[in-house]
This record gives C-alpha cells, structure tokens and sequence, in this order.
C-alpha cells in the first residue's frame, strides 16, 4: 500500500507576491510602454516586456506552489527580480527615474525577508543583470525621461512603498493578536495547571487519608487487626534476624459490658479512646499500639524482653485506673487485665505469640481482673 506525502504548505509570502507582481508588473509595463512609445524599439524587445511583465509573474507562482519549500522558492525569485530589473534598466539606458524605481523596490523585497544582507544581494544581482543588459543593448546611456514618466513611476513607487507598509502593518497586527493569544492561552495553561496541581494535591491527601483509614480504627485513631497481622509477620521476621525478643501485650478493659449497659455507649467510647490515647503517649517510636477488637487493645513491642514488658504492663494497667472519668458527678472506677508473651520463650511463631498472650490475659481475668500474668512456658490450652 503506497502512502502518498502531503504537499507543502503554501507559505503566505507567495500568495502575497504573486497578487503583487500581477498588478504591479502590469502596471510597470504600462509605463513603460509610454516612456517606448516614441522610440520605435524592435518587436522582440515589446514580446520581452509582454513576457517579464505579464507572463512572468504567473510562471514563477506556478513554480513556487510546486516546490518542496515553497519560501525559499520565492525568495530565491526576488532574487531573480533584481537580476531582471539590472538587465531592463540598462537596456533601456539608465532612465534615473524609471531605474531608481525598478532597483528601490527589489531592494526593498530582499530587505524585507533577508535584511541587511538582502541589500547587498539586491545591489549585486541588480549590478549583474545591468551587466548583461547593457551587453546586449550596446550600452547606451539615456538617464532622461519624460515628466510625465517620472512623475509617474514616483506615483507607482510611492503606492507600492505604501503598501508596503501597509501589508507590514497588517502582518504586525496580526502578529501582536498571536502574541496576545498565546499569552492568554499561556495564562488558561498555567491556572488549569494549578488547578490540577491543586487536584492532584487534594487527591493524593484523599489517598492518604483512605490508606489510613483502612489502617486504623476510626474510633481510637489506633492502626487496626488488618494492620498488625503485616506488621507482625515484618517484625517477627526481623526480631528473629536480628536474635531480639518480640512482645505482645493483650489488654482487656475489665466490665467493659457493665460500662455500656450502666451510662451508654457513648460514655463506653470515651472509656475507650482516653486507653489508645495513654497506650500512644506512652509507647515507643518503634512500638506498634492496635485496637484489637472491641474493648481488647494489642502493643507489638520489638526487642523488649519479659521482665521490661512486665513492667511497662504494670505502669499502663496502673495509669489507666487512675484516669478521671468523671459520669453525673460520679468518678468511674477503671481497670485492666493484660496478658504478656514474648517471643521465642513462650512461642516459635507470630500467630502462636498472640494465642499465649490471649492465654495469659484470659488467666488473669480467671484470677480477679486488674492485673498482669506472663505466659507460661509449654502453655497449649486455655486455664
């Protein structure tokens, strides 16, 4: 299957030009004609004009709409135009006005599109086709013209100076309303950017809120069972890599049940959330404190041995009956039973850990609650 490419663009620069040659050409050669008209020149020279100035044009649109680069085409006729206006100024013997105007205005095409350095290319091709015009036409110097010629030419040079600057103009305005546009679109770009910036921002802190939600238990703020059960694997892996002991501390809130029935659930959850906030003050940076279920909470705690987690057990069981819970003018009376296993004396496996932890809790509940009981080495069933 054959694929066909696309033509060039055609560039505005050679529309323009070829409404400009059509009409001002034929406008050149009308003069002309006039300045002729009582010198009798030979019918090729009328055949020439006729070619240059209607025909010419037209064969070089046709030429630049074909090209591959259909810019550089036409600037390259520019060049061509100075070539040809050098070769007509000088056969017709240096008319001042009529070859002051033919020059001025190729030099003024190159400087447009080429600056500086289209002047000098305007003067050399002009230099050049002066060359050989005057080569052909025996060189004859006649720098007089009519008035009315050279008012003329002044005329047609003056309108097409001012068009000049009249399609330059257009161009500017143009321009400047493109400019005007792209800032504009800049600006839109910029402020949806930081709308969406604003977005992303907003979005990523509802992903972070989500992910914690999905952590934690809304009630304590805790990080919840879904959560402990990666935690636990990760440091159980990691204590026994390192040959540290791994604690878990299991506490239950004692008549927990009696709370609710007796002042609501409302006050129950107070009940609640004034443990999580002792047991996460109170903790390290590398302990984890879980709500484990109901009113039963769980610290994971890396690297500490029996005797200290038998104590930190003591301090929270103590700190929570001292809470001031205060329900119709009546402090409520608060206490804890906890139960404490550590890893690898009571136990060769994460889940193992937490069942002799729940083992010793249960122990010490059937010993009177408000207290703390270590799991016992061999343990397999419940008291």
């Amino acid at each position: 299957m054959s694929v066909t490419t696309p033509a060039p663009r055609l560039h505005w620069i050679v529309t323009t030009h070829w409404v400009i040659r059509s009409v001002g050409f034929l406008i050149v050669l009308l003069l002309l004609a006039i300045h002729l008209w009582g010198q009798e020149p030979p019918l090729w020279a009328w055949v020439l004009l006729g070619v240059q100035f209607l025909l010419y044009p037209h064969l070089i649109y046709l030429r630049a709409r074909r090209a591959g680069n259909p810019r550089q085409a036409e600037l390259q006729h520019l060049w061509l135009d100075s070539f040809l206006f050098g070769a007509w100024a000088a056969w017709l013997g240096f008319p001042f006005f009529i070859a002051f105007a033919l020059f001025i205005s190729s030099a003024v095409n190159n400087a447009i599109f080429r600056g500086v350095s289209g002047i000098f290319w305007a003067i050399g091709l002009f230099a050049a086709g002066a060359l050989l015009g005057g080569t052909l036409g025996g060189w004859q110097f006649q720098p007089q013209e009519s008035t009315v010629v050279m008012l003329l030419f002044a005329l047609g040079l003056s309108v097409y100076l001012l068009s000049i600057g009249v399609l330059a103009h257009r161009r500017t305005l143009a321009l400047r309303k493109t400019r005007e546009s792209l800032r504009a679109s800049e600006s839109a770009l910029q402020a949806l950017n930081g709308a969406l910036s604003e977005r992303l921002h907003e979005i990523e802190r509802l992903q972070v809120e989500l992910r914690e939600q999905a952590v934690r238990d809304p009630l304590t703020g805790l990080f919840n069972r879904r959560y402990l059960q990666s935690t636990l694997d990760r440091e159980w892996a990691r204590c026994q890599r390192e040959k540290l002991p791994l604690c878990v501390a299991l506490l239950d809130i004692d008549h927990f049940k009696q709370i609710n029935d007796r002042y609501g659930h409302g006050v129950g959850d107070q009940v609640l959330i004034r443990l999580a906030q002792l047991l996460n003050d109170s903790i390290r940076r590398e302990d984890l404190a879980c709500r484990y279920g109901g009113e039963e909470f769980l610290l994971l705690l890396p690297g500490m041995g029996v005797d200290e987690a038998y104590e930190r057990a003591q301090v929270w069981r103590q700190a929570f009956a001292a809470l001031e819970i205060w329900v119709n003018g009546a402090r409520l009376s608060l206490s804890l039973s906890v139960g404490v296993a550590v890893a690898p004396l009571h136990a060769s496996e994460p889940d193992a850990l937490i069942h002799q932890a729940d083992l010793a809790l249960y122990a010490a509940k059937a010993q009177g609650r408000n207290r703390v009981l270590l799991a016992e080495v061999g343990w397999a069933g419940g008291p």
